[in-house]
This record gives C-alpha cells, sequence and structure tokens, in this order.
C-alpha cells in the first residue's frame, strides 16, 4: 500500500517511530481508529551524551485513509545528536513514561502458553504454497522473503520479529499480501513498526503484529469456525463444476449471513462464521476460505463501488477468471408500486468480467490480477438469463423452467440498453408480462436500468 504524510527523517538524529496500523475498513465499515499510543514524543538533550536527561516535546499524530483500507498513525520520536547508537531497547522506553502495548509486555499464563505452543505447532512450509497464496505468488524473490517472515511472525504469535527489508512500503505491501492470502489470520489486524536510525540512516526495521486475540480466544473461535465449515460442507450437494460450487458459496453466504455495518468483527471471518454479521471485508475473507476448502483459486480485490472503500472476490471457475461480489448479492428489493416486499439474491456480479464489473466498481488493488474477458463463467450466461436479442421463446423457456424449478425469483439480464428498453417496452408497456406469469393476474417486478436486469416475483 501507498504511504503518505510520513515525518521525514532528520539528518545526524536517531529517531524511532512506532507505527501502528489498522487495516481493511471497506463499504459500510466502520471507520474506528485504534491507536495503541499516545501522541507523546521525547527527545533526548544533548546536555551529556553518556547519560542523557529526557524532556517531552511534541507529539506527532495522523490519519490517512487508501485503497479500502484505514489506517491510524500515531508517532513516537526520539531523537539524539550523533554517535554510534544504534537500539533503544524497550525497557529505555518505558522508563520514559512511552505505554508500549505489546504482546511481549503481557504476563503469559500456563493455559495461554500451552494455547500459543499449539498454535506455534501448526507451522506453514511456505514452498508448498499453491495458488490459494496469489498475492504471494506476485512478489519478486525479495518480497517473498519479506512475506515469508510477516506471516511465520503472525502464524507463531511472534512479538516482534527483525525484518529483512529497509522499505517501509515494501513492509507495508507485504503485510498487506499476507492478509489477503490468509482468512485464517483473524486474530491479526495490523502491526507495529520500529525504524532504527543511526546518524541519519536507517539502520533495521522492527515488524510487531498486532494481536487482536489471546490464543485461547484463537483456538475457541477456530474449533466455532470449523463446525461452520463443516456444516457447510456436509449440506453441499454433489456439484459438477467449479462455477455451481462458487454459486453454492455465494448462496450459503448470503442466505446465513446478515449485512450489518454494526457487525463485531466485522473485518475478518469471525463475523460470517461465529456472529452471521458482516459486510463486504467479512463477505469477501468467509468466501476465500471457503473456496480455498473446495480447492478453487480465489483472492481478495480491493476498491470502490458505488462511492464507497469496497471488497470482493476475483475467482477462477473452470478455466474462466471472473468477479465475485457476494455482498452485492445480499440485497433485499422492495417493490413499493405494488406494496410489497421481496429478499432477492443479485447475480449481477456473480462471475463477471472486467468490464461487467466496471459498471460501478473501480479495482484499486495491490498486485497485478488476472485478466477477466470471458463470459463463459458469468451467471446470466451459465443459467441461461442473457439476452443478446429480444427472444420471445427463450423467454417462456425461461420463466417455465423457473417455475418448474420452484424459484420465487426470476432475474434476466440483457447485453445493452437496446435490448433492456426492447425487452421493457414488450413486457410492460404493451402488458406480454402476464403471457408468461402464472397466477393472480398482478405483476410484481423490479427494473435495473444501470445493471440492465429485469427480475419478476413468482410466487
Amino acid at each position: 500500500m501507498r504511504t503518505s504524510g510520513r515525518h521525514p527523517f532528520r539528518k545526524n538524529k536517531l529517531i524511532i517511530p512506532a507505527v501502528i496500523l489498522c487495516v481493511l475498513a471497506c463499504s459500510g465499515c466502520s471507520l474506528d481508529y485504534v491507536n495503541l499510543l499516545d501522541d507523546i514524543s521525547y527527545r533526548i538533550s544533548d546536555a551529556d551524551e553518556n547519560e542523557p536527561s529526557y524532556s517531552p516535546a511534541a507529539g506527532i499524530s495522523g490519519s490517512v485513509s487508501e485503497m479500502g483500507m484505514t489506517r491510524s498513525v500515531d508517532d513516537v520520536f526520539i531523537t539524539a545528536g550523533s554517535g554510534d547508537i544504534t537500539q533503544i531497547s524497550t525497557e529505555d522506553l518505558e522508563k520514559i513514561g512511552v505505554p508500549l502495548e505489546t504482546a511481549s509486555k503481557n504476563a503469559v499464563d500456563e493455559a495461554e502458553a500451552d494455547a500459543r505452543k499449539k498454535i506455534n505447532t501448526r507451522t506453514r512450509d511456505i514452498t508448498l504454497f499453491g495458488e490459494s497464496k496469489y498475492a504471494y505468488s506476485k512478489l519478486n524473490d525479495h518480497e517473498k522473503q519479506v512475506y515469508v517472515e510477516i506471516c511465520s511472525a503472525i502464524q507463531s504469535m511472534t512479538p516482534e520479529v527483525d525484518i529483512t527489508s529497509l522499505d517501509v512500503d515494501e513492509i507495508d505491501k507485504c503485510f498487506n499480501c499476507v492478509m489477503i492470502d490468509n482468512p485464517d489470520f483473524f486474530y491479526a489486524d495490523g502491526y507495529k513498526m520500529t525504524r532504527t536510525l543511526v546518524n541519519g540512516e536507517l539502520d533495521s526495521i522492527s515488524f510487531s503484529p498486532r494481536f487482536t486475540m489471546t490464543g485461547k480466544e484463537i483456538l475457541e473461535k477456530e474449533d466455532s469456525i470449523d463446525s461452520y465449515v463443516n456444516r457447510f460442507v456436509s449440506e453441499m450437494p454433489d456439484l459438477p463444476d467449479e462455477y455451481s460450487k462458487a454459486k453454492y458459496i455465494f448462496d450459503y453466504l448470503v442466505d446465513n449471513t446478515e449485512y450489518d455495518i454494526d457487525s463485531e468483527n466485522s473485518q475478518n471471518i469471525c463475523s460470517v462464521f461465529i456472529d452471521n454479521k458482516s459486510v463486504c471485508q467479512g463477505y469477501a475473507m468467509a468466501a476465500k476460505y471457503l473456496a480455498d476448502e473446495l480447492g478453487i483459486f480465489c483472492t481478495i480485490v480491493y476498491g470502490n463501488a458505488g462511492g464507497e472503500n469496497h471488497a470482493w472476490n476475483l475467482m477462477r471457475l473452470d478455466g474462466t477468471f471472473c468477479h465475485v461480489d457476494i455482498t452485492w448479492g445480499d440485497t433485499s428489493y422492495r417493490n413499493t408500486s405494488e406494496g410489497t416486499d421481496g429478499a432477492m439474491k443479485d447475480y449481477v456480479f456473480l462471475g463477471a468480467t472486467d468490464d461487467l464489473i466496471k459498471v460501478n466498481h473501480t479495482v484499486d488493488s495491490i498486485v497485478e490480477l488476472p485478466v477477466c474477458d470471458s463470459m463463459e463463467a458469468y451467471y446470466f450466461v451459465r443459467e441461461g438469463r442473457y439476452f443478446t436479442e429480444e427472444d420471445h421463446d427463450k423467454l417462456r423457456e425461461v420463466f417455465n423452467r423457473a417455475y418448474s424449478d420452484n424459484e420465487d425469483i426470476l432475474t434476466v439480464r440483457c447485453s445493452d440498453r437496446r435490448v433492456y428498453d426492447e425487452m421493457d417496452d414488450f413486457l410492460f408497456t404493451k402488458g406480454n408480462v402476464f403471457r408468461y406469469l402464472k397466477g393472480t393476474g398482478k405483476a410484481r417486478y423490479v427494473r435495473n436500468s444501470e445493471e440492465l436486469t429485469l427480475s419478476f416475483l413468482l410466487t
């Protein structure tokens, strides 16, 4: 991720900024800024270079928001005259009153130690990373090394680790790639980075993951997540292809999750698998977790939709790369003219191409994404509900099949505005919709001229 507003290093000074980043707030998410450090700075006076005294100096804080992620920044600066100073320890910081809240500071009881030991034994062989780690695969060799260091620190709940990079942007990019590839890291939501300068030159950077749960809490959450996933798999019918499995993921998450901007853990899979309430980030993380379980290629895309920060998925279904936005599928429509309510799944972004997703989505990706230029995995094409011309016989077949399958709602999509206007005129202006609908003679429908869809309530 790009950075902005960073404080410039001062020449011939030792500066150790501790930077805390809060990650992944998206469409509908509350933009909470979590600060682990007070806005305090300290300057080491030059009175005695052997026994420096301490006095308060002005603090520097700020926040930036970009690429669907919200970060909070609080820096603690410690400056000194020139000299061969390589590091100021955590103990020295505490002596001058800097309240560092790190995992190493917290006392760990025996049960917690056992829990962390159990977590730590589940180490990952990075060399075996397959396509489920797409972001990792797009990094260069050095970035991959940094990725592995960050991944290992989170996996083992290591309080602090030295990073083999002196580029804060590179570290930030690798951290975000780790979080994209590993939705099971639900217990980490940011990091603290300590930069050490010697005589104005950057000497080293250490990385401290920010953990939101104890080891015991992580194991408890994992048990609940396993129960959800086992139920998901056991209820899945025998499906013939990856498209059908992706649609099953889509339907399952929409049916079992309530969109709620105030949901707890909204930025991770716990909101979906445990709380059953989430926002776009939670949907996207949960979809990747389930797709990994079923062996379907899937990654997470960040960007903008409808004027708000947003997250969704990119999958490869039966050889076709495509966009899958489950959050936008979890939508309730109200036909106010008829005074009726209809809860409807919106499949307009299930298997969508780049051109289709661009209707109201803008991609701002951390790594280069595969090109999605085929309609073969698109829901309306696969289900025979994509109209490139006004076809009355095909329309009758679509309605008859929907009734035969006991569907509550039928949605068709037109290839362009001309076809949409022709279908709209034929069905509604001329009243031919009643040739296809069964029942009381009352038509209940929803038009969406932006997405070029026509939806009909069949019950």
